[in-house]
């Protein structure tokens, strides 16, 4: 027995184990020579499954007799708990002469961890030779067996042939297709004869989400009348990501019964009855492949002596790659020489595709004399199938000795390493030890902790020397959804003021159901670089100096950094009833919650300060009501999400004798609770608030934060002034006095280590030609310079206080308050200036002035890519510069008429040589200051504004002289520009058009953006004050539809002149990955 103890800060068997990984443990050890007992262990404490380093799980089915390297293999029996479960009693079983449970061991404790894995409180057995088993917790929605029998239908009533699945031998997870879609079993009653069978087997209670995992349903089979006249025998279900399920599928307990699959929203184009065997028809290569299972193409086969060569194999048509009957994958990242029986392993160069890629072409490398890309293979075509796998139409690869290698496709979001390094943490700053990630010998995925609490990297810029290193390293074009799957993202190290100074290598990245993230760190380019760990929004218990709530989230000079608006932790009421107290006794009032019109989430404080609805029994008359409400089942942690829990009031001496309705339940980062609250079930009841930890005063300080709701009946407690209560002092903030004036203090652990006393905590925002600061109201007034003091350049400009900061905003229309507008050549700047001078009497503070300088700026040039859906109408590309630039989008929209007031939409029926007009606009900036400029203008017949083939319409500001349909109707005049042209085709058989579009904003008052397009000259090159940003937009494509194609035979790039050939032109847009904007 090999034990290693994993140590981490927290109390929770989760992160606190010992690791059991005996290889002898493993289900797929039958008939050992060598009997192993575990009733010679010395048990203590808790402990995690592994087998080969992978993370495995007990087997909650059924074992064979002489597995796992024992007589009577032990299972657990009754299923494995979830992580709102909590820590759970399960008995287990060992199977000895035919009898699952012959041997009744000693139960055991159970714990689901976040990250989809468990641990064990393992005991000592009641007997020997008994062992705990380890079986891989291999995730069924990846790993399963195709059900595709088209009799199994719903829509095949009455069949001829009556099926039965007695006869199946049911073994593992299974999908249901029916020709080739993805369907579900039904989980409403069937009709009697449907399914080609006498009885339908149906979906008891129906199915789960993927947030349940895995669940146990009934099965019920229809017959005379009666839905559930067989009560067959349960399988397991499983919700998942992507929207179908799994099945595991058991022998009904009777015949004829069969397994339905639901086809009544689908439509089936086929009448002939599937053979039962579950191999479909399909010309799909997802469903018609050859099985590649060579045991020595694994990455694991390392230094073989047996060299293979995949010169020699006859490769025909598609396969999919198994090891030891596990579905695995290509890896696409480069693997080790001599790895995979071969000398150069080839490996997937750019990444596998997702399922609506459908089939792509994939460059191969072979990794050879320390270069992963030494060979460049023959390229191989791919295809990401449902269900989590992969095929590829392998080739003779281009040299010997070249193999395909085969890589598990284990999934990262249940295995993976816990990276729980305090020091990483955004909160820790200017450290005197720097840290360095260089040293580290990454391997594999990883995922964050703080303290046990689960977080992820930033991906917005983090202060230099955060993290505790230099140029700490952030997440650059966001986190993905569970949707994306598995992405590359650059990353990026914070250093000299710029962001992005250093470019490290990219990593890949991992959503996760249940809201965390896995990262595939790898070694950064440079030192002192190191990976963060973003704690802004949790609790940090530690000596380190941190924020103490984070109901507010931090933002930095760069960045704003605002709160998921859906989130109930940032949405919430605040119920602040005093009465609510668990200290207020055997009142005079009755209160009843029945009357309050509850809507939405709840924060709970008394006193302004916040507290939680009591998880134990209250006594009676407690809470200003006769049976005070409390939670039954405790509270949940910051990993559990949102949970519902029951509601329990006390009375007649029973902590339950009311059992209320449940209620939701979410904890939050910063140590508090948020509650949906809802209609009690009966009256005299109200939800009761602890204070039995906080002392009560007389003196009711309300909290700033959102509204509270109203209540029955007023309280009768006495309210004293106190002038703090004015203040609407923030969490982050304490009342307090400063030279005589009352005032927000900053809480002292609230402080940012500064490099001087007049640093302030500020964030800027700039949109359009407008723009906005907030500083640190505590901060000001520590310094001498209250709110009210404050002011822009124009002294009417004043200040307001949002949540404990003092915003300032400008615009370009009624609150100009003395902005100034600069163009130097490179960019065009909006400045401004907070000024103030202290309102204390102290000399010095007189004599300080305080003049924070801001501004907003717009570049001249800036890189993007298109990563989003455009509108199907209107070509979009928002343009989202950094933080303290400005943001606009430039739209380009073809139009059906020549005043521009009917812009195509839906199909679009078009004849050759009719005239197409187009506009295009710039949104967000200031009209009166600029002005949008075509610099070009040019079709080509691909989605590529690079293509070699090209036809110019809009040259150097002009029309092209040598395309005379052309017309400019407006260019460089106003924030709107636009132009005409003659519909055309390309030759080579080509029936589509693409337009594309390059622009630039230009200042009106430098006189120089329109141009003379009738004088004759060329337009100069004009590179000074007056240009400012550049980009380009493209749009297409524009098709003539398939009917008429074999009549166009033009010869050569010209605008056609064959008026009679006409065609119906479809417009559609389609999102172009492209450093350009979309026209």
């Amino acid at each position: 027995l090999h034990c290693l103890v994993i140590q981490s800060p927290s109390v929770d068997p989760c992160y606190n184990y010992n690791v059991l990984d005996d290889l002898w443990r493993s289900t797929n050890n039958q008939h050992s020579s060598q009997i192993m007992c575990d009733t010679t262990v010395s048990w203590n404490g808790w402990y995690r499954l592994f087998i080969q380093g992978q993370s495995v799980q007990m087997p909650d089915t059924c074992v064979d007799m002489l597995s796992c390297g024992t007589h009577a293999p032990l299972w657990l029996n009754g299923g494995h708990p979830t992580v709102e479960d909590g820590v759970v009693t399960r008995d287990v079983c060992g199977h000895w002469s035919n009898n699952c449970c012959y041997f009744q061991s000693n139960p055991i404790k159970v714990k689901a961890c976040p990250g989809g894995y468990y641990v064990y409180e393992f005991v000592r057995p009641s007997a020997c030779s008994l062992a705990y088993c380890a079986a891989p917790s291999v995730d069924p929605c990846y790993n399963y067996n195709v059900l595709d029998d088209l009799w199994r239908s719903t829509n095949n009533q009455h069949s001829s042939q009556i099926m039965c699945d007695t006869t199946v031998s049911w073994n593992g997870w299974y999908r249901l297709f029916i020709q080739g879609q993805s369907v579900q079993m039904p989980d409403t009653c069937v009709d009697m004869l449907s399914c080609g069978t006498h009885a339908p087997l149906w979906l008891k209670r129906g199915h789960p989400t993927v947030e349940d995992g895995v669940v146990t349903r009934d099965v019920c089979g229809h017959w005379s009348n009666n839905c559930c006249y067989f009560q067959s025998n349960p399988i397991k279900v499983k919700a998942c990501p992507g929207g179908y399920y799994v099945y595991e599928f058991v022998r009904p307990s009777a015949c004829s019964l069969a397994y339905c699959a639901d086809a009544r929203n689908i439509n089936i184009t086929s009448t002939t009855v599937m053979p039962e065997t579950t191999t479909t028809t399909e010309t799909t290569p997802c469903y018609n492949y050859t099985v590649l299972d060579d045991l020595w193409r694994s990455t694991n086969n390392q230094h073989s002596s047996q060299i293979m060569c995949d010169t020699w194999v006859s490769w025909n048509g598609w396969y999919r790659l198994f090891i030891q009957g596990q579905s695995v994958q290509m890896p696409d990242t480069c693997v080790d020489m001599l790895s995979c029986g071969t000398h150069a392993p080839l490996w997937l160069k750019r990444g596998h595709p997702t399922v609506e890629d459908g089939v792509v072409t994939r460059d191969v490398c072979g990794h050879w004399s320390n270069n992963c890309c030494y060979f460049q293979s023959n390229p191989i075509k791919v295809k990401a199938c449902p269900g989590g796998y992969y095929v590829y139409e392998f080739v003779r690869p281009s040299a010997c000795s070249l193999a395909y290698c085969a890589a598990p496709s284990v999934e990262p979001c249940y295995n993976y390493t816990v990276l729980d390094d305090l020091w990483r943490s955004t909160n820790n700053q200017h450290s005197s030890q720097i840290m360095c990630d260089t040293w580290v010998s990454w391997n594999g995925w990883y995922r964050l902790f703080i303290q046990g609490q689960s977080v992820q990297m930033p991906d917005t810029c983090v202060d230099m020397l955060s993290c505790g290193t230099h140029a700490p390293l952030w997440l650059k074009r966001g986190h993905p959804t569970v949707e994306d799957g598995v992405v590359t993202r650059d990353v990026c190290g914070h250093w000299s003021n710029n962001c992005c100074y250093f470019q490290s290598n990219p990593i890949k990245v991992k959503a996760c159901p249940g809201g965390y993230y896995v990262y595939e760190f790898v070694r950064p380019s440079a030192c002192s670089l190191a990976y963060c760990a973003d704690a802004r929004n949790i609790n940090i218990t530690s000596t380190t100096v941190m924020p103490e709530t984070t109901t507010t989230t931090e933002t930095t000079a760069e960045t704003t950094l605002p709160a998921p608006s859906v989130d109930p932790c940032y949405n919430y009421n605040v119920l602040d009833d005093l009465w609510r107290s668990t200290n207020n006794q055997h009142s005079s009032q009755i209160m009843c919650d029945t009357t309050v019109s509850w809507n939405g989430w709840y924060h709970l404080f008394i006193q302004s300060q916040s507290v939680q609805m009591p998880d134990t029994c209250v006594d009676m008359l407690s809470c200003g009501t006769h049976a005070p409400l409390w939670l039954n089942g405790g509270h949940p942690t910051v990993e559990d999400g949102v949970v519902t829990r029951d509601v329990c009031g006390h009375w007649s001496n029973n902590c339950c004798y009311f059992q209320s309705n449940p209620i939701k339940v979410k904890a939050c980062p910063g140590g508090y609770y948020v509650y949906e609250f809802v209609r009690p079930s009966a009256c005299s009841l109200a939800y009761c608030a602890d204070a039995r930890n906080i002392n009560i005063t007389s003196t009711t300080v309300m909290p700033e934060t959102s509204t509270t709701t109203e209540t029955t009946a007023e309280t009768t407690l006495p309210v004293n002034r106190n002038p703090c209560s004015e203040l609407n002092c923030s969490d982050d903030e304490r009342c307090g006095m400063k030279n005589g004036v009352y005032g927000c203090l900053c809480k002292k652990d609230q402080h940012r280590q500064q490099q001087h006393h007049d640093s302030f905590d500020f964030s800027e925002t700039c949109e359009s030609s407008s723009g906005s600061m907030s500083v640190s109201r505590c901060q000001l007034f520590e310094a001498g310079f209250p709110a009210d003091v404050l002011h822009l350049n124009d002294p009417s400009c004043k200040g307001m206080v949002q949540n404990g900061r003092v915003e300032f905003h400008f615009d370009n229309d009624e609150h100009i308050c003395g902005t100034n507008l600069l163009a130097n050549g490179t960019h065009f700047i909006y400045s401004n200036c907070i000024l103030g001078t202290p309102r204390s009497e102290d000399l010095i503070s007189r004599e300080k002035i305080l003049k924070l300088s801001f501004s907003c700026v717009y570049p001249q040039t800036q890189t993007l890519s298109m990563n989003v859906e455009i509108n199907p109408l209107e070509s979009i590309v928002h343009r989202t510069l950094p933080a303290g630039e400005g943001r606009y989008q430039v739209r380009m929209i073809p139009y059906e008429d020549d005043e521009f007031t009917r812009p195509f939409t839906g199909r679009v029926d078009a004849e050759l040589d009719q005239k197409m007009n187009v506009e295009v606009r710039v949104e967000g900036v200031d009209s009166h200051q600029f002005a949008l400029v075509m610099d070009t203008c040019w079709a080509t017949p691909v989605n590529d504004p690079d293509y070699s083939l090209r036809w110019d319409l809009i040259l150097t500001e002009c029309p092209n002289p040598n395309d005379d349909t052309v017309e400019l109707l407006q260019n460089g005049v106003s924030t709107s520009s636009g132009f005409s042209f003659r519909m055309f085709i390309f030759t080579a058989n080509s029936t589509k058009l693409y337009l594309h579009c390059a622009v630039h904003l230009c200042l009106l008052s430098s006189n120089r953006c329109s141009t003379d397009c009738n004088s004759g000259h060329q337009r100069r090159e004009r590179r000074s004050l007056d240009f400012h940003d550049s980009a380009s937009i493209s749009l297409g494509p524009l098709m003539l539809s398939e009917g008429n194609t074999d009549k166009w035979i033009p010869e050569q790039v010209k605008a056609s002149e064959a008026s009679r050939l006409c065609g119906s032109l479809m417009l559609l847009l389609v999102p172009l990955m492209s450093f350009l904007i979309l026209f």
